[in-house]
C-alpha cells in the first residue's frame, strides 16, 4: 500500500496527517527524536512535539530515556497493538453512543431495510453481525458463504455465543450444534445465506450464478421469529435425515404434493442413496460379527 494510501486510512481511523506521517516514519525507521523524526516524515518542526505528544496518549508511540542530555527518542509501538486499542475504544465509544441515542428516543425509531449489493459487500456485513453476537448465532446457508465465516463463528463460540449452524454442503469447523445436508438444495444452483444474530437483526442474501448477490438485513421482530423457527425446524429435519435418511425420506415421499415431486426428485433420491449406504453398512457390520 502506498504511503498517501495508508495515511488516508489512519485518519480514518482517527489519526490527523501529521500524527499519521509520524507514526509511518517511526515505523520505517527507530529509534529517532523528535528533530530527525521531522525530517524523515516531513512534519515541520515546530509541530513535531505537539504531534508526537497526542500519538503518546493514542498509545501508539512511547519514549525511550536515551543518554543524559540527549534529547527524548521515540518508538513506534507495535501495529497490531495500535489497530486493537484503536478498536477497543471505537467500540466503547459506539457503545456509550447507542446507549445515550436510545436514551434520547422518545418513540421506537421507524424500521429500516438495508439492501446489499454484491457477495464482498454481504459477506463483510455477515461477518460484522458474528463478531457482534452476545448470546447466540443461528446460521443456514451454502458451504462456500460458511466456510468464508468459519474463522469468526469459531471465535464466537469461544467466546461463549451459542452457535446452530445449518450447512448445505460441508460444514465449517465449528464448536456447537451444526449440522451438514450433503444433497443439493432445492433453490440449487442459487445459494443462500441467513444469519440471526441475538435476536435482531437478520440478514437474508441469495447469490445467483449468473447474476449479482443481493440481501437484506432487517431488525423486523416478526421476520426475525419467524425465520429463527424455520432455521430451528430445517436444523432437525437435517440432523433427522443424517441419521435415519430412510425414515425421512418415506415421510416426505407421503406428503410432497403432485406440482412439488420434480422439484424434491433429488432430494429424495439423495435419502434414498444415503439409505443404502446405512443399509449397507450395517449389513457388513453383522457379517463381520
Amino acid at each position: 500500500m502506498k504511503q498517501d494510501s495508508l495515511i488516508e486510512t489512519l485518519q480514518q481511523l482517527g489519526f490527523t496527517q501529521y500524527e499519521a506521517q509520524c507514526y509511518l516514519g517511526l515505523l520505517r525507521q527507530h529509534p529517532l527524536n523528535g528533530s530527525q523524526l521531522s525530517t524523515v516524515c516531513g512534519v515541520p518542526r515546530s509541530m513535531i512535539y505537539q504531534t508526537l505528544n497526542r500519538l503518546e496518549e493514542k498509545e501508539a508511540v512511547v519514549r525511550v530515556n536515551g543518554e543524559s542530555g540527549e534529547p527524548k527518542q521515540y518508538e513506534p509501538v507495535a501495529p497490531k497493538l495500535v489497530i486493537a486499542n484503536l478498536s477497543s475504544h471505537f467500540q466503547a465509544a459506539c457503545e456509550q453512543a447507542e446507549q445515550e441515542l436510545n436514551a434520547l428516543a422518545q418513540t421506537p425509531s421507524a424500521e429500516v431495510v438495508l439492501n446489499l449489493v454484491g457477495a464482498n459487500n454481504i459477506l463483510k456485513r455477515a461477518t460484522m453481525l458474528v463478531r457482534q453476537a452476545q448470546q447466540r448465532i443461528a446460521v443456514m446457508g451454502g458451504s462456500p458463504e460458511l466456510l468464508m465465516l468459519e474463522a469468526d463463528l469459531q471465535d464466537a463460540a469461544a467466546r461463549g455465543v451459542s452457535a446452530r449452524v445449518v450447512s448445505v454442503g460441508t460444514a465449517p469447523k465449528v464448536d456447537g450444534q451444526v449440522v451438514s445436508f450433503l444433497g443439493e438444495n432445492v433453490s440449487a444452483p442459487t445459494r443462500f445465506l441467513m444469519i440471526i444474530a441475538d435476536t435482531l437483526p437478520v440478514l437474508i442474501a441469495t447469490f445467483p450464478p449468473d447474476l449479482s448477490a443481493t440481501a437484506v438485513l432487517t431488525e423486523n421482530p416478526i421476520l426475525a421469529r419467524l425465520l429463527l423457527a424455520f432455521l430451528n425446524t430445517e436444523y432437525y429435519i437435517v440432523r433427522l435425515s443424517n441419521q435415519n435418511p430412510q425414515l425421512v425420506g418415506e415421510m416426505l415421499s407421503q406428503v410432497l404434493e403432485p406440482e412439488d415431486r420434480p422439484r424434491y426428485a433429488h432430494i429424495l433420491s439423495f435419502l434414498d442413496q444415503q439409505a443404502q449406504l446405512v443399509h449397507t453398512g450395517a449389513g457388513e457390520k453383522e457379517n463381520s460379527v
